[in-house]
């Protein structure tokens, strides 16, 4: 195994290891929250976090993967991009300060104005964090980053129960987030040990300013659309709307975080090591995408299956509206899963111009989906994004394909076994659902899930699905690394 080979199963495995993890203990808050609080208290939340998660994006403007796509990075680009981070955050910080009684009368709920104040911290937080985080991230050192983050998220995540128990009701949420960044970032300082200086230089901020630029206006592009439908969902239905809207999304995006981000945050230092081999690109690029959809596919028809009884024996009654969302949600998740790692394409080819006009086309495309689906209520918004997200991934997939010599019907054409299968085994989980009705909705749920496992593995040894060999190399690979 080559030395570029080892490094990047290294990276894999500490932050698919460490993602999963964290993410299976945040899911088990998460539930454990759902079923203490109410929809309304998840979306006034999520309302509030629309705006501050915009603003966010503004502590980083792109640089951080400036740092991270660029060769020639010396100490004083990160000690440049350290004191201008610093200086964006703390100008968000009074921003979101001085906006929070605005926002919340646009929302009329006068309560929001003291979590907007309270999630004002997170942006001094992640300025801090930001260069230390970018420096493990150029060295493929994602073991410090996937400890940061499980610490984060446990502390977090018991930290609001406790709240919550103690009856501070969605407060508990808005401290939640703050919490874990704090514990994060202050893991990542400890260890990383970088001290930065007090130095400053308009010629290396201009030098990466120009690569980051697009990858902040892609973002900001992004961010804005992908965040309407809780935008306009608050608005005009309501808090209760905006949290079954927001916790779809958080369950639809749960395997894709576990996996397409996964890949997708590694690809994307990887990818730019081999930048100029443009064969070797379009091989990784095209084995890993295989690789994701091996595992997601099946996740989100495993989740359109067990819908009902995950969310009545997980979540409780309350949540029953969130059903027919979450179903039409995971349609999106098959393909979002996929198209969720061609930034690392554009970024790795120096392309981030060319992605930022593909989000031109792309990003109104997806605003006018959610708009039209307001008068249907929740699930009309649903049905909008999820029309507009199958549009654009077939852009997307076919722009970032040309730049390493991959056509769009290659690429779908090495997934199609995947998807049989997947669909396959949501056929058989709800064919035999009627054979489970006596089942309580908690039990029917793990019989599903074993019951879609074991179809699923069945169906890919049959169908003799290539990413099957690889994902076993790669394990193989990881054990002769350790």
């Amino acid at each position: 195994m080559s030395e570029f080979q080892s490094r990047v199963v290294k990276a894999l495995s500490w932050t698919a290891g460490g993602r999963i993890v964290s993410q299976v203990i945040s899911m088990g808050f998460g539930i454990a929250l759902a079923r203490m609080l109410t929809p309304d208290d998840f979306g006034l939340i999520a309302m509030m976090m629309v705006f501050t998660g915009f603003a966010g994006l503004l502590t980083d403007v792109g640089l951080g993967s400036a740092l991270v796509q660029r060769k020639d990075i010396t100490e004083l680009h990160y000690n440049t991009v350290f004191w201008t981070n610093l200086g964006l955050g703390a100008g968000l910080t009074g921003l979101i300060l001085f906006f929070s009684p605005s926002i919340a009368a646009f929302y009329g709920r006068e309560e929001l104005a003291v979590v907007g104040y309270i999630l004002s911290i997170n942006f001094l937080l992640g300025a801090a964090a930001l260069v230390p985080r970018q420096r493990l991230v150029k060295d493929l050192t994602f073991k410090v980053i996937a400890l940061a983050d499980l610490l984060g998220m446990i502390v977090a995540g018991i930290s609001a129960i406790v709240m919550v128990k103690a009856g501070y009701g969605f407060w508990a949420l808005a401290w939640q987030a703050v919490i874990l960044r704090a514990v994060a970032t202050l893991y990542i300082w400890g260890v990383a040990r970088w001290v930065p200086a007090l130095v400053f230089s308009k010629r290396a901020l201009g030098e990466l300013f120009g690569f980051s630029f697009y990858v902040f206006a892609t973002r900001m592009i992004r961010y804005a659309t992908q965040r309407a439908d809780k935008l306009l969902a608050g608005r005009f239905l309501g808090g209760d709307a905006v949290g079954l809207l927001d916790k779809a999304q958080s369950m639809m995006l749960f395997p894709l975080q576990n996996v397409s981000h996964v890949m997708g945050s590694v690809m994307f230092p990887a990818l730019s090591l081999i930048q100029n081999d443009r064969d070797h690109v379009r091989s990784v690029y095209m084995r890993c995408t295989q690789a994701i959809a091996l595992l997601t596919f099946p996740m989100m028809a495993g989740m359109f299956a067990v819908a009902e009884s995950f969310v009545f024996g997980v979540l409780g009654d309350q949540w029953g509206d969130l059903v027919g969302v979450l179903r039409i949600l995971c349609i999106a998740g098959i393909a979002t899963s996929i198209v969720t790692v061609t930034g690392s394409v554009y970024l790795s080819q120096g392309k981030a111009k060319l992605q930022f006009k593909v989000n031109l086309l792309t990003r109104p495309i997806a605003l006018l989906g959610v708009a039209a689906g307001i008068p249907w209520g929740i699930e009309g918004i649903a049905v909008g994004a999820t029309a507009a997200t199958l549009i654009n991934s077939a852009i997307t997939l076919s722009v970032a394909g040309s730049l390493i010599g991959l056509p769009l019907r290659d690429l779908l054409g090495s997934l199609v076994k995947t998807l049989v299968a997947a669909l396959l085994m949501g056929f058989v989980i709800v064919a035999t659902e009627p054979m489970l009705s006596d089942l309580h909705a908690l039990l029917r749920f793990f019989v599903q899930i074993f019951e879609g496992v074991l179809v699923y593995i069945i169906l890919a040894v049959v169908l003799r699905i290539r990413a099957m060999k690889d994902v076993w190399q790669l394990l193989k690979d990881r054990r002769a690394a350790a």
